[in-house]
């Protein structure tokens, strides 16, 4: 397995993987738009190098301290084997200072979620009711490293 940029040549296995996973409806123009930001780190994780099987990926902002963490996901056969932690990783490790956070939000009703994140020191600090279309809450998260 191997980390590296998210490109645009990963977007089909990206949307393929969206698709499987079928948590977000963001299209190809959208992920083309965080590969061009610069402040934007999009990293993915494959199997075999070169042209590997896409087994995950994600999505940060890095806005100086205020950092975003606006999509992860790993293909289903491939969970609960470390890559989730491996890209959650490599975004945090982006945060440059011990006064750095990392937000996040994700439904009050993925548990499965919710307990990967607060395993790897994110702690919720606030609920946006009716949050999402469907009136679902969004729990807040934010980590601060401890360097």
């Amino acid at each position: 397995m191997q980390l590296r940029q998210m490109t645009e040549n990963d977007l089909p296995q990206v949307l393929e993987l969206q698709r499987e996973l079928a948590f977000q409806d963001w299209n190809e123009k959208q992920f083309l738009s965080e590969i061009r930001a610069s402040y934007a780190y999009c990293v993915v994780c494959e199997s075999g190098y070169p042209n590997g099987t896409l087994l995950g990926y994600a999505i940060f902002h890095l806005l100086g301290p205020d950092s975003e963490l606006l999509s992860i996901a790993t293909r289903e056969s491939e969970q609960r084997k470390g890559i989730g932690s491996q890209l959650l990783n490599a975004g945090l490790h982006q945060l440059t200072s011990n006064d750095d956070q990392c937000f996040l939000e994700v439904r009050d009703g993925n548990a499965k979620a919710r307990a990967f994140y607060e395993k790897h020191g994110f702690k919720l600090y606030n609920v946006r009711k009716k949050y999402y279309a469907d009136g679902e809450d969004a729990a807040l998260y934010k980590f601060s490293p401890t360097r």
